[in-house]
């Protein structure tokens, strides 16, 4: 009669196998941040969601999508260049998709904004490099939400460290910059001094 093996059969070796790689992951997982979503490709995303921005603008701009007879830009809010038009008609120079993730928008659409790609946006107040505001009365409404040449916007991870750690910002110039801001946004254009030492142009 034989005697049986002592060792493991080549199934039980390949099932052992399988369950160290799985309890593997499971443990990377658990680390905060680390494949939660991909933050790479968010990273990624953003800046690219605010050139689509700012192609909007150029639009908005060119062909007074809000028909008030002035060429100014759309500085109120972000959701703006999806729901303000001409005649009641809605721009809709962005997806709606993108004018949800707006965190401060003047009329939401949504009760809590929705991240695009981990994502929030939020316009910028003003220009620290000039002193000027980016909110002002162009057509003599008295809504300050256009300006007739400068523009700006921020993106900021929804949750720093799981779907994002830099901070993203752009004006009229087209020019990105970026920075590890722990998450927070900005709500001004820096000063010459402080953009040379503090962020990162994005190529």
């Amino acid at each position: 009669m034989e005697t049986p093996s002592k060792g493991l059969s080549r199934s039980h070796v390949v099932s052992h196998i399988v369950l160290a790689c799985l309890l593997a992951l499971l443990g990377l997982l658990a680390v905060p941040g680390f494949c939660y979503t991909p933050r790479a490709s968010n990273e990624r995303g953003a800046p690219a969601m605010l050139k689509t921005l700012a192609a909007a603008e150029a639009d908005f701009r060119a062909n007074d999508r809000d028909g008030n007879k002035v060429q100014d830009f759309w500085t109120g809010d972000v959701s703006g260049l999806w729901s303000e038009g001409g005649g009641g008609v809605p721009a809709q120079l962005i997806s709606r998709a993108t004018a949800e993730a707006d965190a401060r928008p003047l009329k939401p659409l949504v009760k809590t904004p929705v991240p695009w790609a981990g994502y929030l946006f939020v316009v910028l107040k003003r220009d620290d490099s000039t002193g000027e505001t980016y909110q002002t009365d162009t057509d003599g409404s008295g809504r300050k939400v256009r300006h007739t040449s400068k523009f700006g916007f921020c993106a900021y991870p929804a949750e720093y460290g799981r779907t994002g750690r830099l901070t993203f910002f752009m004006n009229e110039n087209n020019t990105i910059f970026k920075q590890d801001t722990g998450g927070k946004p900005l709500s001004a254009w820096p000063a010459d001094e402080t953009l040379k030492a503090h962020w990162e142009k994005v190529d």
